[in-house]
């Protein structure tokens, strides 16, 4: 029996057998954190308005500045926020906010290791114009927001921060608890008073260090220490709602030293991730690009487009086998093949011509070693590439 993942389902949900979730493929190493004051990047975001211009920061100690980079990590100036400190900066987003017409770094001040803390500060500017060929600048950044806030159940440390794109709500996503917490401070937050955040919703998962938000609001993505989960989201839900009523799934995602950030693109064409520096091992800025469409509709249904069709997997994560089907709209030479995310070929399911059809194939992984597999479905006409996972 035969089976390998791109997108792995996590196993307390219910999954559905014709359910589709984009594919995204092994990571390219787009290049070093060129400037070498960025020694401990803790959070990423991609410009909207700045084409392939990134934002990072430092963790905690660090001055109150972000860094702008392009997406080969070249560096591209210091922005120092002016009324701000960095007690322990966590995250960063760049999202919507009061004025329509601007984009907004937020940047989150919620780190607290030893949960001392009661107040937490996020800090809210303006986007301003970068060039991703310019030469490097040293700008201050004045006229900052300041949004403060408390937890509704104690003092706790968060390192994710993530920007609805749909109602401007700002979500907090703690980080230590054996069943994360999810919080809200709905839109529009206050710059005068003390806001009281809403907890919205529990996940069960642990160390969640970075998250972010797709620009059309449709996807989420959380990431600890060793994974990456998506959830899609119907529109017509909050963010809570997706990520706990809906399905989710891991992603490839290869281990960094201390990596505590991910965005997603501009275009939602792949997500980045980025670690801190370690050992004096310089970080380098890493890209998951996507490799096959998103069939989920709306209203989480699959589209079911053309005759030919590579399913996701099924169980996803497997262990050792799982299933695999597909569908070609015409006689012809087809090979199904499962690769490792080094791209190496493991195993061929299929080298044969086939008549027009549905088919089901296993793929059985007793012998490989845990992690995510890709397969790939060839014929004269079509390509197309997932994921899978393997836990045993």
């Amino acid at each position: 029996m035969n089976l390998t993942a791109s997108s792995i389902i996590i196993p307390f949900l219910t999954l559905s057998l014709f359910a589709q979730v984009p594919s995204f493929g092994p990571r390219e190493d787009k290049g070093l954190i060129e400037f070498y004051a960025i020694t401990e990047a803790s959070g990423i975001a991609a410009s909207k308005k700045n084409t392939n211009v990134l934002w990072t920061h430092n963790d905690s100690g660090d001055l109150a500045r972000i860094f702008a980079i392009n997406n080969n990590g070249e560096h591209l100036g210091v922005y120092t926020i002016e009324n701000a400190t960095n007690r322990d900066w966590e995250d960063i987003a760049v999202g919507s906010g009061p004025n329509e017409n601007e984009e907004y770094i937020y940047v989150a001040e919620i780190g607290d290791n030893l949960s001392q803390y009661d107040l937490k500060y996020i800090y809210r500017i303006p986007e301003p114009i970068v060039d991703a060929n310019q030469a490097p600048v040293n700008i201050s950044l004045g006229n900052a927001d300041v949004i403060k806030y408390r937890y509704p159940d104690g003092s706790r440390d968060a390192e994710t921060i993530m920007i609805d794109p749909v109602t401007k709500d700002i979500y907090i996503v703690s980080k230590r608890e054996n069943n994360v917490r999810i919080y809200l401070a709905a839109y529009p937050q206050s710059l005068t008073d003390t806001l009281s955040l809403e907890q919205v919703a529990t996940l069960p998962l642990t160390q969640i260090v970075a998250g972010s938000i797709s620009p059309d609001g449709k996807e989420i993505l959380l990431k600890n220490y060793d994974y990456v989960y998506y959830w899609h989201r119907n529109l017509q839900q909050t963010i809570a709602e997706a990520l706990t009523n809906n399905q989710y799934y891991l992603l490839p995602y290869t281990r960094e030293p201390q990596g505590e950030a991910i965005c997603w693109s501009y275009n939602s064409d792949g997500y980045y991730t980025v670690s801190e520096e370690i050992f004096n091992i310089q970080a380098h800025l890493y890209f998951y690009p996507r490799i096959g469409p998103n069939n989920i509709d709306a209203e989480g249904n699959k589209d079911e487009g053309s005759d030919f069709n590579l399913e996701q997997n099924y169980p996803n994560p497997f262990n050792p086998s799982t299933s695999i089907q597909y569908a070609i709209d015409s006689k012809q030479y087809a090979t199904l093949k499962v690769f490792d995310i080094l791209g190496n070929e493991i195993s061929t399911l299929v080298n044969d011509e086939k008549p027009e059809g549905k088919y089901e194939v296993f793929f059985n992984a007793a012998d490989l070693a845990n992690g995510i597999y890709f397969y790939k479905l060839q014929t004269d006409e079509h390509i197309e590439t997932k994921a899978m996972t393997l836990l045993k």
